[in-house]
């Protein structure tokens, strides 16, 4: 029997075709696969190779800016000296700047890694860059030109930031930032606008580029606090000679600034009765003060106390003892007291500085007789002297006040100054003079605007428009410089002289600024006071708001402010700044004949050495307060403080723009 063929027998051969099939499409997809995997990989190449450039050229470009910024900061003159001939930033430096940046061996002139050389980080990233340089348009720039570091514009790229000279009748050469100026001006700052342009160009290794420009100003302020000029009556007291266990201080409570260029000695009760209140800060350039004892002992230390056989020093440093410090320098006789009689300026910038009689004459020094001062031959032993002018006009002389102060030749015998009133109870400042037998009274009217000279010689009194003044400050104010040339006598026989008050009230008017100055001893015989207190007298020390503007200076270029009250007395108080300095002087303040008990000093006190005198008991210094704060006596001796840092510079990149030209 024929059988029918089976479907198996029909399906034979499916499986090689359904396997043919799907190898054929395993091999489609692969080959799909491979081809997009290329491309992919071919794309990410290109892109990673342009992004490379791209970070390179970015990466140059802030390399090649902060070269800029560290190089401008490293060109400036630091320590910066006072009134140099040149400015902090020379003139010309970003000429040597940009050419160190384009510099293809030492700066970015050459092709840079932006990586190190070495390392794993170098094949990491193997991008390069260079900043592309012409040195043809380095420091004037232009459209085309591709980077550059130009001069600050003399208008408006430089600026000075400084204190004005004050009411000079010559004026100085005013600071710019190729001129400092000279010392009539203080200069706090400089600010340089200094237009750059970079282009970096970023390379990758398949030699792709990509190229980004940037525009800007590099800004660079320099702020010069090298030294400040400052007024000794900063200090509550200020010494420049004051060895070590030499001789202990006066017990009493102290306020202000204490500093000694040397060192400080505290006693045990044989250096009076009471403690040291310091309620401000207590400064040394020696390392240790001195422990004094009655017995002769003296402990060198640091320590704010010391004990000794039972018995305990120990002051009260409430604003700190510091140690070790720098010394003060001394006046460089930054004013000429002498000088400042004749123009109110008493400017000085050279030490010293001497008032020639043809000075004297030229500015008019005349005595109440209408005597000028002779320009040469024989000079005047004796006599008061201010500076005017007298003019005729229709029968009528007008007289006019044209300087800052009296100018007193030869010793005095007694001063006193006196806070009155005139007609109509406008205040005056009266100086009352007497030099033997004559005695010539200078007032200063306040109110009326005037001054007038008289004696008892029997000549006629002369008044003045116009009142001394001033004239080195914005605006100028009234001021007086009494000067002396010899010494400010004190008691004798039983008769009071030296410099005083009145017998009763006030010395200094409200309003009044006062400086007196002696070229030898000032002695000083009776109470100097204010009209109006500055500040508390008491341990608060509180400032008087609003602070009164009367002001009392004592001032000796070779001698001693002597304390010579004609008897016994329980009290003594001077409202003043007293300074006994001068370069190799020797001055100081001492207390004299007879018996102080308690000393009061409104003010401060600045000696060349430590003087005490064995006729005083004990000392209270209440520091006024305004004198922390640039106010002082007119005309008073300055010092020339330095701080640290001298110079500080910051310098500020300005980015106007930033464009990556590869794509534009």
């Amino acid at each position: 029997m024929l059988l029918k063929p089976s479907h198996r027998h029909r399906s034979r051969g499916i499986a090689l075709v359904t396997a043919l099939l799907l190898l054929s499409l395993f091999t489609i997809m692969t080959l799909a696969m491979v081809i997009a995997t290329s491309s992919d990989l071919l794309i990410d190449g290109y892109y990673r190779n342009l992004r490379g450039s791209f970070y390179a050229a970015d990466s140059g470009l802030n390399a090649a800016r902060q070269y800029l910024a560290n190089s401008l900061f490293n060109s400036v003159t630091n320590p910066y000296p006072a009134f140099s001939t040149t400015p902090p930033i020379p003139s010309g430096v970003e000429s040597t700047i940009i050419a160190g940046l384009g510099n293809s061996s030492t700066g970015f002139g050459g092709t840079q890694s932006i990586l190190s050389s070495s390392g794993p980080q170098a094949s990491a990233w193997p991008g390069t860059f260079t900043i592309s340089y012409s040195s043809g348009c380095a420091t004037t720039g232009g459209a085309n030109c591709p980077t550059y570091m130009k001069t600050p514009d003399p208008v408006t790229g430089c600026t000075v930031n400084y204190t004005p000279a004050a009411n000079l009748t010559t004026h100085p050469t005013v600071p710019t930032c190729t001129n400092p100026g000279d010392a009539y001006y203080t200069v706090q700052s400089y600010t340089y606008a200094y237009p750059y342009k970079i282009t970096a160009v970023g390379n990758s290794t398949a030699n792709q580029k990509n190229t980004i420009e940037e525009t800007g100003v590099m800004l660079a302020n320099v702020a010069l606090t090298t030294t400040s000029n400052t007024s000794f009556a900063a200090f509550g007291t200020l010494f420049d000679q004051y060895p070590i266990c030499s001789a202990g201080f006066v017990k009493g409570t102290m306020s202000g600034k204490f500093f000694s260029n040397d060192s400080w000695n505290f006693g045990d009760s044989a250096y009076g009765s009471g403690n040291y209140i310091f309620t401000g800060s207590v400064g040394a350039a020696n390392a240790k003060v001195g422990y004094m004892y009655g017995d002769g002992t003296c402990d060198q230390s640091s320590a704010t106390s010391d004990n000794y056989g039972g018995t305990t020093i120990a002051p009260t440093f409430q604003g700190g003892l510091n140690l070790n410090q720098t010394k003060i320098p001394l006046p460089a006789d930054s004013y000429s007291q002498q000088r400042a009689v004749l123009d109110g300026i008493g400017a000085c910038t050279t030490s010293p500085c001497p008032v020639t009689p043809s000075e004297m004459n030229a500015d008019h020094l005349t005595n109440i007789n209408g005597t000028v001062w002779p320009a040469s031959g024989a000079q005047p032993s004796t006599g008061v002297y201010v500076p005017y002018t007298s003019t005729t006009s229709g029968g009528v002389t007008t007289n006019t006040f044209t300087g800052g102060g009296i100018y007193v030749q030869g010793n005095a015998d007694q001063i006193t100054l006196s806070a009155g009133t005139g007609a109509g109870s406008t205040p005056t400042q009266v100086f009352t003079i007497k030099q033997g037998t004559r005695t010539t009274t200078v007032t200063v009217n306040l109110g009326t605007n005037t001054t007038t000279i008289a004696d008892n010689s029997g000549a006629a009194s002369v008044t003045m428009n116009g009142v001394p003044q001033n004239l080195s400050t914005s605006p100028s104010t009234e001021a007086a410089m009494l000067f002396v040339n010899g010494s400010i006598s004190g008691s004798s026989g039983g008769t009071t002289t030296g410099l005083s008050g009145p017998s009763s009230g006030p010395a200094i008017q409200n309003g009044s600024a006062v400086t007196i100055t002696a070229t030898g001893n000032v002695a000083v015989t009776g109470n100097l006071l204010y009209s109006t207190e500055p500040v508390s007298l008491n341990a608060a020390d509180t400032a008087v708001s609003p602070p009164p503007t009367n002001v009392l200076g004592i001032f000796t270029t070779g001698g001693d402010v002597q304390m010579q009250p004609p008897a016994d007395v329980s009290t003594m108080e001077i409202d003043a700044s007293i300074a006994t300095i001068s370069t190799g002087g020797s001055g100081g303040l001492i207390a004299q004949w007879n018996h102080i008990g308690t000393l009061t000093i409104v003010g401060g006190r600045v000696q060349n050495q430590a003087k005490s005198g064995a006729s005083l008991g004990s000392r209270n210094i209440w520091f006024d307060q305004r004198f922390s704060h640039g106010f002082a006596p007119p005309w008073f001796p300055t010092t020339t403080v330095t701080t640290t840092p001298t110079t500080q510079t910051t310098i500020t990149p300005s980015r106007v723009s930033w464009t990556n030209t590869t794509a534009m």
